[in-house]
This record gives structure tokens, C-alpha cells and sequence, in this order.
């Protein structure tokens, strides 16, 4: 079959979108390929399709297991043979694993970076039928990237391996000097270079300041119909806004990475088929999701890097229609988000000190320690010299990835559990089956010696089984130690740690060292871009992601919120008419005024202050506007 027909056969398509039928002409002509198309723009099906006229199975690394699953199983509706490594007990063994995609006749095969540093499997995936490796999310292999995952590194270990099979990198969002570095990382063979224009046409660009961010929300959501995406920093925040909007009458729901499958499948499902319209989410939300009709995308909070809020604007009006997004921030916000992501990168000094620290706690003495296996306790660790998990976990990632360590992941975690009651004391409890109390019901059945002895206990099983999220379990927990029933261990993480290189603490970090602060420098400056461009109230909104992409541009696209393109506030029509109705009429605070009206806050701001100047209205003690009867 020819790739029309199978264009149309699997996908329903007549014709390609731009540049996917180039891409493809050059995949069969055997060319290392580099593909930079934007969100929605068909990356997918640049290595899918090509899998079906090639013989064998196209390799694909993606960094999520999440969107692997979704897209073999999105291909199997399809009927394409598909599949995906992947590594939980309950799974087949990896050997099993390798002989389904060598033998079963599968065309794509997804597989996670972290599993090429497994050396059973880079020795017998080299004896499979790979037509071609498609890297996914290509510039997460980029220090200078916006979403560096050390472990992208490990991709050469399977080239080197195969030298013969062609290339293809993909990805939404790269400069050029990022473009430059894929290039180089992945050693591609004078590849062919296909680029989409990043311009969204049919996007408007808007960004709100104000402190009262809740509001401004629900104020978009009730003006603007559709389908929405809310992004926001924790997942703390996107169950406490979702909570909220249900409240002001809107049909809204929460995802973020605390949830089970079962009920991340859920609410996607709801979310796609549009009978759930707003999903409150955290930044991996979206990616992979074929939902082409989103109308509204809000950033509760500043994202890390324009490349971010590219691709996560990006995630709306893929069906070309018009669509809006918008940036709310307060005039805190610059400062506490470029704090937050510079102090959660290891100082030189972090660095040193955290290498010395692990050499101690594994009792590694210098000038040895070179290719011994240590399991390291993570938390015993960092409880033991006072380290921030996070901060340390990206220590010894970067360690692993300028090659002085070996770190793999240990399954082996657990939790223990003391008693401090009674058992008549916990059947008291239990009577109330709210959550903690079906806990300790599971807990005292499960385990016969519970009020005897120390008991440790698998907390996957335990969530699988009372189909909870893992933040209702560990709530559970608490709630059953803050009234006295139990004590518990906080879940503990084990490495397997192996030093690559003897212990010499003047010399082994000096490349590491130099490798950091270039990364300080580069993540410096990409916040401080995003910053610059929340703040710069004057250009056009679409120009500046342009320019920031090295791409030329002409005109304007008098539809974001700069002073370029707007030369008045955004308000729903005769505003300032109906405002000032509703003053006549009765005092307003400006929650009420929230609730009846659309508007940008500024203009809300730049009409109240001119009532008040020329004395039109005057603030009662209930802070509330009140009309001056004339």
C-alpha cells in the first residue's frame, strides 16, 4: 500500500498536514531526519506511518509512560500492532518483553530512556528488526533545552550500537541554538532539517495582572465557552482551584500525577468526550492528548521558560478555530518564581558537599569505591546530614550523568508501621469507614501481628487494592498518627549506587562543576525571557514568542493583550456602561462586580480610579463603590 491509502485507511486523513509528507519522503530515503513541528502538527504520525511501509518496527524513545500508553493504545484502534516496555511487577519479564517486539510482528515499539542504561536489553534489541529510531521530545537530550532529562543521554548507547538505522528527531519547541546541540548529541548524519513556522494565527495572547487570580479564572471560564485546560504549579493547588470552581457553578475536575490510573483514565476520558469541561492540571497535562477543540488555556502561575508556555498554549485551538489564552500573574510573581527554580539547582558547593556526604554514609574511602554496588537509603541519607530530597536527588542525577556514578532504582520500598492503640481502640475507630478508618481496617486484617510488632507494608498494593491516590493514602496515614493510633516511616527510596570512577574529591566533580553553572547560567536565562515578556506590556505578544525562536515576522497580530494590539483594555462590551448601572443601582464590592462583569482587571482599575477622581463614586465602610446620586 502506498501512504495515501494508508493515510486514509488508518487515520481517516485525505491529505497530510504541512511538511508531514516531506518528513516521511525523507525517512524512506534511509536520511537522519530532525523534525521541529509544533504542537498539533502531526508529529506522531511522521514516524507511525512510516513504520507500515518499512519492514520491522520503528523504535520509539518518549520520556513518559503515560503517553506511551496512550498512543499504543490509540494505534491499536487504529489497527496497528503496537506496544511498550514497560517495568512494574506486575508486568512480564524484560526477556518476555524483548521477544514480543523482535518476534510478535509489531510495527511501533515505545520504549523509556531509562531503560537503555539496562544492559540485557541494549544487547538483544540490537537483534531486532529496527527500521528506524524515533526520538520523541528530542530536546529533553539538551542542557540548553527547556526539559533536560539526563537520561536522554543514555540514547547513544543504542546508536553507537546501531550505526546503520536511520534517525528522527521530533520535537515543538527549540531554538536554534538548541536545534544546533540535538544535532550534535545524537550525532545525526547530514540530516534533513524540516521546520514548521512556530506562528499560532488563530491564538490570542493575553496576560492578566492582578492578585485576585480565582476570580480572574472564573471570570474567563464563564465568558469564554468550551473546553479549558487551568495549568498550575502543585498538585495542592490544582485539587484546591478545581474544588473552587465547582463551587461557582463550573463542571471542573483536577489531574495531576498523585492519581491512579484507573482514575486518570477517568477523567481524561470525561475531558476528551466534553461532558467534564475544565481540567485544573499540573505541566504534563496535554502532552500526547489528541483533543482538538480546546477554546481556553490559563497559566495560574509563570511557567519556567517561553518554550513551556509555548507548548502548553499550543494545546489549544488545534482544530484551527479561534482560541485564547491567559497568563495571570500578580506583582509578586517574577521574583518568587525566579527564586524558586534557581534555589532548587545544586550550588557548586551543594555539589562538592553532597558527593563527600555520600561517600561518608557509604563508607567509600578515597582513592577506592570503583565499580562496587551500594544501596543507598535516600531518605536515611538525607535525614542523616539535613539534605533537601529534591535538590539532592538532582545531585546525584547529574552525578549519573556526567558518568562518575551509576543510579538505578531500587523496587524495593516500603513503609513501617507502629501501633500506639489498642484493638479495641482501632475497631472504635473503624466504625466511621471514612478513609483513615478503611486503612486500619486493611492494615488489621492483612497483618496478624499488627498490635504486636513492627509491621512493613507495600504502599502500591495497599493503594491498588482500596482504589485510593497515593495522597489519599499517605492523609490517611496522617490523620491515623495525628489521633494516636499509629506511628509510620515516611515511603523510603533505594538506589543502587556505583561509583564509575575511584573517590577523589578535589578532582573527580571538576567537570561536573563546569557543566552546572553553565546550566545555572542557561536556566537564569530563560526565566529571566519569560519574565521580560510577562512584563513588557508594549509588543505584540505573537512577535515576541517569534523572535524568541529566531523566527522573522511582519505586522501584528491584534489579538493578544499588548498596547501594540490593543489600544484598550479586554471587556465585554459596554462595559463601563454597565458598570456604572450596576453602581446606580446598588454599593459594589469588587467581588460583586467580578461576578456580574468581563474584564480585564486593569481596566476595572483604570475606570474606578477615574469615578473616584472626578467623585462619580466613593468607598463605604463595607469597601464597597458607591454611587454619588447626582
Amino acid at each position: 500500500m502506498d501512504k495515501e491509502t494508508l493515510l486514509k485507511k488508518h487515520w481517516g486523513f485525505k491529505t497530510f498536514k504541512p511538511l508531514q509528507e516531506d518528513i516521511i519522503l525523507s525517512i524512506m530515503a534511509g536520511h537522519d531526519t530532525f523534525a521541529l513541528l509544533p504542537t498539533g502538527g502531526g508529529k506522531s504520525l511522521c514516524y507511525q506511518l512510516p513504520a507500515l511501509l518499512k519492514e520491522g518496527f520503528v523504535l520509539v524513545v518518549s520520556p513518559l509512560i503515560a503517553l506511551m500508553e496512550d498512543q499504543v493504545q490509540d494505534l491499536l484502534k487504529r489497527d496497528i500492532k503496537a506496544m511498550y516496555f514497560e517495568s512494574h511487577k506486575k508486568s512480564i519479564s524484560l526477556t518476555q518483553q524483548l521477544d514480543n517486539c523482535t518476534f510478535g510482528g509489531y510495527k511501533v515499539v515505545y520504549v523509556s530512556p531509562e531503560k537503555l542504561t539496562n544492559a540485557l536489553f541494549l544487547q538483544q534489541i540490537v537483534r531486532a528488526p529496527i527500521s528506524l529510531i524515533a526520538i520523541d521530545e528530542a530536546h529533553c537530550i539538551s542542557e540548553w533545552g527547556h526539559d533536560f532529562r539526563p537520561a536522554y543521554r543514555k540514547i547513544n548507547l543504542l546508536l553507537e550500537l546501531l550505526p546503520e538505522i536511520p534517525i528522527l528527531a521530533l520535537t515543538a519547541s527549540a531554538t536554534s541554538e538548541v536545534v544546533r546541540d540535538i544535532q550534535t548529541q545524537l550525532i545525526l548524519k547530514s540530516p534533513k532539517l524540516f521546520q514548521q513556522s512556530f506562528e499560532r494565527p488563530n491564538l490570542s495572547y493575553n496576560i492578566w495582572k492582578t492578585d485576585d487570580k480565582l476570580n480572574a479564572v472564573i471570570q474567563i471560564l464563564t465568558h469564554h465557552k468550551g473546553s479549558s485546560i487551568i495549568y498550575c504549579n502543585t498538585r495542592k493547588q490544582s485539587e484546591q482551584l478545581a474544588r473552587k470552581m465547582i463551587r461557582h457553578g463550573l463542571v471542573a475536575d483536577f489531574f495531576h500525577g498523585g492519581l491512579l490510573l484507573k482514575e486518570k483514565k477517568s477523567k481524561l476520558s470525561e475531558w476528551q468526550k466534553g461532558t467534564l469541561l475544565h481540567m485544573t492540571a499540573t505541566s504534563a497535562f496535554g502532552m500526547g492528548i489528541d483533543k482538538s477543540n480546546v477554546r481556553t488555556v490559563i497559566h495560574m502561575n509563570l511557567p519556567e521558560s517561553i518554550e513551556h508556555y509555548y507548548q502548553e498554549t499550543g494545546r489549544a485551538g488545534r482544530d484551527g478555530d479561534l482560541a485564547h489564552t491567559f497568563l495571570i500573574f500578580s506583582e509578586s510573581d517574577s521574583e518568587e518564581t525566579k527564586h524558586h527554580l534557581l534555589n532548587r539547582l545544586p550550588s557548586t558547593k551543594d555539589l562538592k558537599e553532597i558527593y563527600k556526604d555520600l561517600c561518608n554514609f557509604l563508607q567509600i574511602a578515597y582513592g577506592e569505591g570503583e565499580g562496587i554496588i551500594h544501596e543507598l537509603d535516600f531518605e536515611s541519607f538525607c535525614n542523616q546530614y539535613n539534605r533537601n530530597f529534591r535538590k539532592t536527588l538532582y545531585c546525584l542525577e547529574q552525578f549519573d550523568r556526567e558518568g562518575i556514578i551509576s543510579l538505578n532504582t531500587s523496587n524495593k520500598k516500603h513503609i513501617d508501621i507502629n501501633t500506639k492503640c489498642s484493638a479495641h481502640q482501632a475497631t472504635e475507630f473503624i466504625i466511621s469507614q471514612n478513609t483513615p478508618a478503611k486503612v486500619l481496617e486493611y492494615l488489621m486484617r492483612q497483618n496478624p501481628y499488627f498490635f504486636k510488632e513492627k509491621t512493613q507494608i507495600s504502599p502500591e498494593k495497599i493503594i491498588a487494592e482500596l482504589r485510593l491516590s497515593s495522597d489519599q493514602f499517605t492523609e490517611a496515614l496522617e490523620r491515623l498518627e495525628r489521633d494516636g493510633i499509629l506511628d509510620f516511616t515516611k515511603q523510603k527510596a533505594y538506589f543502587y549506587y556505583i561509583p564509575k570512577t575511584p573517590r577523589e574529591d578535589s578532582y573527580t566533580l571538576q567537570t561536573l562543576i563546569k557543566n552546572n553553572t553553565n546550566l545555572h547560567q542557561q536556566k537564569k536565562l530563560k526565566i529571566d525571557a519569560m519574565i521580560a515578556f510577562v512584563e513588557d506590556e508594549t509588543n505584540c505578544k505573537r512577535n515576541k514568542i517569534l523572535s524568541y525562536f529566531g523566527t522573522l515576522f511582519e505586522g501584528l497580530c491584534h489579538q493578544c493583550s499588548s498596547r501594540s494590539c490593543a489600544s484598550l483594555y479586554i471587556t465585554e462590551n459596554d462595559f463601563e456602561k454597565k458598570l456604572i448601572l450596576l453602581l446606580k443601582d446598588h454599593p459594589q464590592s469588587i467581588q460583586d462586580l467580578n461576578e456580574k462583569l468581563y474584564f480585564e482587571p486593569a481596566a476595572l482599575k483604570e475606570v474606578i480610579e477615574r469615578l473616584l477622581k472626578t467623585k462619580k463614586i466613593y468607598i463605604n465602610h463595607f469597601q464597597q463603590y458607591h454611587w454619588v446620586n447626582e
